[in-house]
């Protein structure tokens, strides 16, 4: 099941606001916090980096981490797993393997006409959901922080930057991450 939107009645697709993908980074992410990270009333996907504490470690990782400009954050394209809300259960909005198949020629599609050079999966949900648009059997213990050939382009596998990805592996450990970024870029 999807979010439907009460006005619109369909579910609503998830993207950032003026989204450009000039640097032709596309970040896949899980699926959005509601309270923090999707405001309905917006309809669009908001990694605010001055109030969300996933956004804020996000946008430091790509400013201090990939040698991205604060206003070239603007260029990174930024998605979810199922590419839009999934329905609320148990307080979460976890995203089932049906929704992440319904949406794969979604994803498939924005890549190539975003002209995408690296994916950057943002989790383990993100980097299942890649692997049934491609098989690559990655997983985030043996293959973070390093780029893996996938599809024709880049794929980067990183641990999610939430609160709850950073007990998993920890800040110092997701910043040396990011680099691969840095230098995927030649920055």
């Amino acid at each position: 099941m999807l979010f439907v939107d009460p006005e619109l009645g369909c579910a609503t697709p998830l993207f950032a606001r003026n989204p450009t993908a000039a640097l032709g980074v596309l970040v896949v992410a899980e699926a959005p916090n509601y309270d923090d990270t999707y405001n309905p009333a917006k309809h669009y996907l908001t990694y605010d980096f001055e109030t969300d504490p996933t956004g804020k470690f996000m946008y430091t990782l790509l400013v201090e981490e990939a040698g991205l400009e604060p206003r070239e954050v603007a260029d990174v394209l930024f998605t979810n797993a199922a590419l839009c809300l999934p329905a609320r259960k148990n307080g979460k909005h976890p995203v089932s393997l049906q929704q992440i198949d319904a949406c794969k020629p979604w994803l498939v599609r924005l890549i190539k006409d975003a002209g995408i050079t690296i994916v950057i999966a943002m989790g383990a949900t993100a980097l299942r959901a890649l692997n049934r648009v491609e098989t690559h059997n990655l997983t985030l213990s043996s293959s973070a922080g390093q780029i893996h050939p996938w599809q024709g382009i880049k794929l980067l596998p990183l641990y999610h930057s939430g609160l709850l990805g950073r007990v998993s592996r920890k800040e110092p450990m997701q910043r040396a991450d990011m680099r691969a970024l840095r230098h995927h870029l030649g920055r």
